[in-house]
């Protein structure tokens, strides 16, 4: 029968009618949450049957702060005794004062102001660094007579262009270049290393040997070329012109469009442009970037960098090779 009393006496708490607490907190203002739902803001009032809940404070600038409840009050010894006798009231006295609390208080802790850190300035890298005399003096320069046909051109100096891999934190991505030196200083436009991860790009040449970039001797990004050095001796090169070119000369490219290694094309100087631009006729494409465009004494006159994709009058472009050289034929 004492059993029996114990789970009715608990049936009626949770059959009788709600209780009414008053929530507050300093500072005032705070959001309540009873487990996940939303009571209110403090002062307010919140009405449950449950007999105990978890009372979560959050204030912005504060320590959030949670305060345990139990809403099973006084009335509820003399409701349990309409239905359980003197036996129900002796369950319930034990608790008389635990279940006297109508109201609930959270006295919510200021949290530190952040202690502010100083501001890093990062020096921002300079978008041009000049090839240096030492650099220039490597190169080798030619002012040769003897006009060469496409084959030969491709012959000679098809071993001497190479395909640039790089990468960023999404893909990895194809360009073109060529040496200018037997040392291996090569060159390549610099929108094909913008952006990409230092020390990470690969050099892979027509015999499928790689290698990696050992210095940047030269850069700018305003005339689109870079100038650096792959470890090693013997290369094949390219000689740069020091005759300059005239619009109408019939010139050569060679690079890898859309990763076709190492593919010769020709066409015509269309006309020069400012900022060392040729306009050429010369048919290239993505992943040309960077290759070499050459006259036809075998000369390399300048760095393919791209063309108009939406038009249909075959408008390509280099960079003169001579802006590296920062001066005039």
């Amino acid at each position: 029968m004492l059993a029996g009393t114990f789970t009715l006496s608990s049936c009626v708490t949770l059959l009788g009618r709600k209780q009414k607490i008053y929530v507050d907190s300093y500072p005032k203002g705070a959001s309540v949450y009873a487990g996940e739902n939303y009571v209110g803001t403090t002062p307010c009032i919140f009405k449950s049957k449950k007999t105990e809940h978890s009372l979560s404070f959050y204030k912005d600038g504060y320590y959030s702060k949670t305060v345990y409840t139990s809403l099973k009050h006084r009335a509820h010894v003399w409701w349990n005794m309409l239905f359980t006798g003197i036996i129900g009231v002796l369950v319930d006295i034990p608790y008389f004062d635990k279940y006297k609390q109508t109201s609930y208080y959270a006295n919510l802790e200021l949290r530190p102001k952040p202690t502010p850190k100083p501001a890093v300035i990062v020096p921002k890298a300079p978008s041009e660094m000049r090839a240096s005399y030492a650099t220039l003096s490597k190169i080798a320069l030619s002012n040769s007579n003897t006009e060469m046909k496409a084959k030969q051109i491709f012959s000679k100096y098809n071993s001497a262009v190479f395909m640039i891999y790089t990468a960023d934190n999404v893909s990895i991505s194809q360009g073109s270049g060529f040496f200018v030196s037997s040392d291996g200083i090569g060159i390549s436009n610099y929108h094909v290393f913008k952006g990409t991860f230092k020390g990470e790009e690969v050099i892979k040449l027509s015999n499928g040997r790689t290698y990696k970039v050992q210095e940047v001797l030269a850069y700018s990004e305003k005339y689109d070329y870079i100038v650096f050095k792959v470890q090693g001796s013997g290369f094949n090169y390219i000689p740069v012109t020091k005759r300059g070119y005239e619009v109408g000369d019939e010139v050569y490219a060679i690079g890898s469009p859309r990763g076709l290694e190492n593919t010769i094309s020709n066409g015509l100087i269309s006309q020069k442009r400012p900022d060392y631009i040729i306009q050429n006729s010369v048919p290239i494409d993505h992943g040309s970037s960077g290759g070499a465009l050459i006259n036809s004494y075998g000369e390399v006159i300048g760095i393919t960098s791209g063309g108009n994709d939406k038009s249909g009058a075959n408008l390509n472009y280099a960079r003169d090779i001579i802006a590296i050289f920062n001066t005039t034929y």
